[in-house]
């Protein structure tokens, strides 16, 4: 009796692929606990892409695996991927990790995936799909965009400007964390603006003709446990 009400009350859990960082100089792979400790609690079973080589049938046979992608921060994207030159203040670059993400991005949207792209991940998808990027904003932004405190907390408000972040969040602002010096210039086509900050930066997007296909400029992993609106974001990327 014990065991049937076992396979009853169990949920199978979403598989999500995670693209996180690849160290070229020494080869290794690495995500941040906080990404993975964030899915677990909520019953998701993470699957780390092991990037190596940029193989577009290797990424569709892992993405077809899974519901759910989500795409993590991480360094600067190359100008040349949305048409401009280097400008003074880019920082690191990883060009196998852009060439990998972008085509991942892509075949995630063919796929009909459920999408969730954290920080860099916001860029990689604007990029993607026709949009530009802000190479430094601390040349233009009126506030900060970099905080000098854990990431668990709040740092400035963000405006919920979009239908999907209004039914998410229920409230026309939330505060979040912020560890980022470039940013969306130019929304790529098909995208609705979901958050901005005071100062007009693009902080979240999402595609309109998906139903979870959705890039932040913040970190929530950071912010999940404690903050009850971060978690409704997992909670609505994992519903599937």
């Amino acid at each position: 009796m014990e065991i049937e009400e076992l396979k009853v009350n169990k949920v199978s859990p979403m598989n999500v692929l995670i693209f996180g960082g690849f160290d070229t100089e020494n080869g290794k792979l690495y995500v941040m606990n906080e990404y993975i400790e964030i899915l677990v609690m909520l019953n998701a079973k993470p699957i780390i892409f092991p990037i190596s080589i940029l193989s577009t049938e290797f990424l569709k046979e892992y993405i077809q695996m899974c519901e759910c992608v989500l795409f993590c921060g991480g360094e600067d994207v190359h100008p040349k991927f949305y048409g401009k030159e280097p400008q003074w203040g880019i920082r690191r670059i990883n060009l196998l990790r852009d060439q990998i993400e972008l085509e991942a991005m892509r075949i995630s949207y063919e796929m009909d995936r459920r999408v969730l792209a954290i920080c860099r991940g916001v860029q990689v998808m604007n990029v993607a799909f026709g949009g530009t990027l802000i190479q430094d904003i601390e040349r233009k932004s009126s506030i900060s965009h970099y905080q000098n405190l854990n990431g668990m907390y709040g740092y400035h408000t963000v405006e919920v400007v979009g239908g999907l972040f209004t039914r998410i969040f229920g409230c026309r602002k939330i505060l979040v964390n912020s560890f980022h010096h470039q940013a969306i210039e130019q929304v790529a086509p098909g995208f609705e603006i979901e958050g901005v900050s005071i100062d007009g930066i693009v902080e979240a997007i999402s595609k309109k003709d998906r139903s979870f296909f959705v890039g932040v400029q913040w970190h929530p992993e950071l912010m999940a446990k404690d903050d009850i609106l971060q978690k409704k974001l997992f909670d609505s990327f994992l519903k599937g």
